[in-house]
């Protein structure tokens, strides 16, 4: 069983892509492999990031709570809407805090927007924030399009395609996981 968290990465209000954090949350319960983790940075109203974690002596509450759950995670899933063609900034804000939480971590990316690319930019632009900070990306992303129509509020797909990409994304993203997480065992 892998120990899988999921960063979502929205804090505004009427948030659409909660519904994606939902449903993918859903579908790796719902694959018997993964325990999950949901980290939903709305609950934690984060600062402005000023410092990283590790050269804090006071970190604000709940910082390390999220650098736990980051830190023993065998994988981590990012979710986040896409704003001015960009992932959140609530998002990066979160992400900028930690450092060695992310190490050699497989990190699989889901995005939405409530136009029709489905948070296309935010996902690629995630994807190289991802090796930035020394993570591996999975190359297949889930992108969400016309949220309000493709998700209910319970993150359940409302046509067959969606559901058959929430698959498939949770088997690459679990095979991912699997490969990434052996080689680490093996390094350690």
């Amino acid at each position: 069983m892998f120990r899988i968290t999921i960063l979502y990465g929205a804090i505004r209000e009427g948030r659409l892509s909660i519904r994606a954090a939902k449903a993918i949350k859903s579908a790796l319960e719902a694959s018997g492999k993964a325990e999950i983790t949901f980290i939903d940075i709305k609950d934690y109203n984060l600062p402005v990031m000023e410092a990283r974690l590790k050269d804090m002596e006071n970190p604000p509450d709940g910082l390390l709570d999220i650098s736990q759950k980051l830190a023993t995670a065998d994988g981590i899933v990012f979710v986040t809407p896409e704003y001015n063609n960009s992932y959140s900034g609530a998002m990066k804000n979160a992400v900028d805090y930690f450092t060695k939480e992310w190490s050699k971590k497989p990190i699989g990316i889901v995005c939405g927007s409530d136009g029709k690319q489905g948070g296309l930019n935010a996902s690629n632009l995630l994807q190289l924030l991802v090796l930035a900070i020394g993570a591996f990306p999975m190359p297949y992303k889930l992108l969400v399009p016309e949220l309000q129509l493709a998700l209910d509020e319970e993150g359940q797909p409302k046509n067959e395609a969606l559901s058959k990409s929430i698959q498939h994304f949770v088997k690459e993203y679990l095979w991912f996981v699997d490969a990434i997480s052996t080689q680490v065992q093996k390094g350690k």
